[in-house]
């Protein structure tokens, strides 16, 4: 193969490929991108029914302190015995409507709870910042809405404007106040203890499941403000610097918590279904072999479109040398016998018979040459038509073997001729010698050394087996599966034995076009091939 050959293959294959692949991993990618989002939405609606259970929780507990901060006086004795018997409470503390601490005063004396509760929330008692909240949400209330968010306050919410949350972070993080509007325009708070309500939420959440197979593909995080886990589940272990595949910020009142969902790269391809880019490279894949396949078929094509080209060349100087011989030697040969005839009373004179001999075999050679070239023409253009007459095998045999016995006899090959095929029979007698000439001629040119032809033949019904065997050389094996093929001779050279290399093409053909075939048989010395015929009887072919 050409290194121009080479390229032009390398481009036919490369560049569809190189466009498509492109392409490919766009959409790919698009696809990918897609496919993720879809993802990515399945699991935030897992991550939102988790905080509708935080939800649910929190809605509990609200009634459950409407319910306990349901007072009908503010009396100290009273309050403190709240704190004492719910665990959930910290503290209890009442502001008037105008802001002032009511309860645990600070001019009375205090207990250590109250003193530390004092220290923690002065910030926001002080600045009056969950007075200011408690209003907004009140208003946001009126007009049916339960969400606020304001630069000072960080999450309230309530079912109705009486009552919300109130989130502030104090040392370790988020602290939660609930108050609700007491009688006489007071607002009472209840601070929880963090501890105890981190605790309760966490008994709602979701634990790990030993008999759920993807848990070990997948972990959530429950993470508070400080990014810190407060609780998780699932059995995957994420690394540090891996990146959640879906944050989810929490509802009121915990909205700077956020739930994490940590995905493993199987899980993810077991959810978003057969990886888009092993489809792609599949597709590639599929294409680039058949791309390689055209490319090789066209390859191979042209080069037996150029090998067909070059047989032809060849072929076409085989017959002009063939040609050129017999037609040299019967003009040399004429013109001797002319000279002879003209000298035939001197001595000395060669034999005119001598010459006439050796014009008629060259005249003989040519014409089967001739013959040959007109039979192959015939059969590529599917011209060649049988012609049934009644005759002998046998006896066609003989004829071929008289026109022959000159030339054979000249080049020292002894004929053997056993004849079994001696009942008449309807077939093409000019199809028959012409195969049996092509063989012998073979015999002739390349098998005379070997000094025997021997010839067979048998009748069976409608079928008659022909043998031609010699001692020669014989076939090689390399070439026994290319010898019927046209064209083809032991050696593509002018120079030895002659031949155009169709003979054997012509009479497989033959044989064939007449219901039979020509084979090469195995011996143990020279070529044998069998001819097998199929014949009429005369009898059915007049019926």
């Amino acid at each position: 193969m050409s290194t121009k050959q080479i390229v032009i293959l390398t481009l036919i294959v490369c560049l569809p490929l190189a466009l498509l692949g492109r392409l490919g991993v766009r959409l790919a990618h698009d696809e990918q991108a897609i496919v993720r989002q879809n993802v990515s939405d399945l699991l935030a609606e897992q991550l939102r029914e988790t905080d509708q259970t935080i939800v649910g929780h929190f809605q509990r507990l609200e009634s459950q302190l409407l319910e306990m901060t349901e007072f009908s006086s503010y009396d100290r004795e009273h309050l403190r015995a709240v704190v004492r018997d719910e665990p959930i409470v910290g503290q209890v503390f009442v502001l008037e409507s105008d802001g002032r601490l009511r309860h645990p005063d600070p001019m009375a004396p205090l207990n250590n709870s109250e003193r530390e509760f004092l220290d923690r929330a002065s910030p926001f008692l002080q600045d009056k910042d969950l007075i200011r909240a408690a209003a907004l949400v009140e208003s946001k209330a009126r007009s049916n809405e339960t969400r606020v968010t304001t630069s000072g306050v960080r999450d309230s919410a309530a079912q109705s404007g009486g009552h919300g949350w109130y989130v502030w972070f104090w040392e370790r993080g988020v602290h939660l106040i609930f108050w609700r509007r007491g009688i006489e325009g007071h607002i009472v708070g209840v601070e929880l203890v963090r501890p105890r309500w981190m605790a309760d939420l966490i008994v709602e959440l979701p634990q790990t499941p030993f008999d759920e197979s993807h848990s070990a593909q997948t972990r959530i995080r429950l993470a508070d403000s400080n990014d810190n886990t407060v609780y998780q589940w699932g059995r995957l272990e994420p690394k540090d610097d891996d990146e959640p595949f879906v944050v989810l910020p929490l509802s009121a009142p915990l909205t700077s918590w956020r739930l994490k969902y940590y995905v493993a790269d199987e899980h993810f391809a077991a959810l978003s279904g057969r990886s888009t880019y092993f489809n792609l490279l599949s597709g590639l894949a599929a294409l680039f072999l058949a791309v390689v396949g055209l490319a090789v078929y066209f390859y191979r094509e042209s080069s037996r479109e150029l090998r067909e080209a070059a047989t032809r060349v060849n072929f076409v100087n085989q017959v002009s040398h063939e040609l050129k011989t017999p037609l040299t030697n019967i003009r040399m040969y004429a013109e001797l016998l002319e000279r002879d005839l003209a000298n035939e009373g001197e001595t000395g004179v060669g034999n005119p018979n001598d010459r006439l001999r050796v014009i008629l075999s060259e005249s003989a050679r040519l014409s089967r040459l001739i013959g040959n070239v007109l039979t192959f023409a015939s059969q590529q253009n599917r011209q060649v038509k049988l012609n049934y007459t009644t005759a002998t095998v046998d006896a066609v045999i003989r004829s071929v073997l008289e026109y022959f016995e000159p030339t054979l006899r000249e080049k020292g090959v002894v004929v053997e001729f056993d004849g079994q095929a001696s009942e008449a029979a309807e077939f093409d007698q000019d199809v028959f010698e012409q195969i049996l000439v092509n063989l012998i001629s073979n015999v002739e040119k390349y098998a005379a050394a070997g000094g025997v032809l021997r010839i067979e033949s048998r009748q069976a019904e409608q079928r008659v087996f022909i043998v031609v065997a010699d001692e020669g050389p014989g076939i090689s094996a390399a070439d026994r599966g290319r010898v019927f093929l046209p064209f083809q001779r032991g050696a593509d050279r002018l120079e030895g034995a002659a031949g155009a290399g169709i003979g054997l093409s012509i009479c497989r053909s033959l044989a064939r076009l007449h219901g039979g075939d020509v084979v090469l048989v195995d011996a143990e010395r020279g070529a044998k091939f069998q001819v097998e015929l199929t014949t009429r009887s005369p009898k059915q072919s007049s019926a």
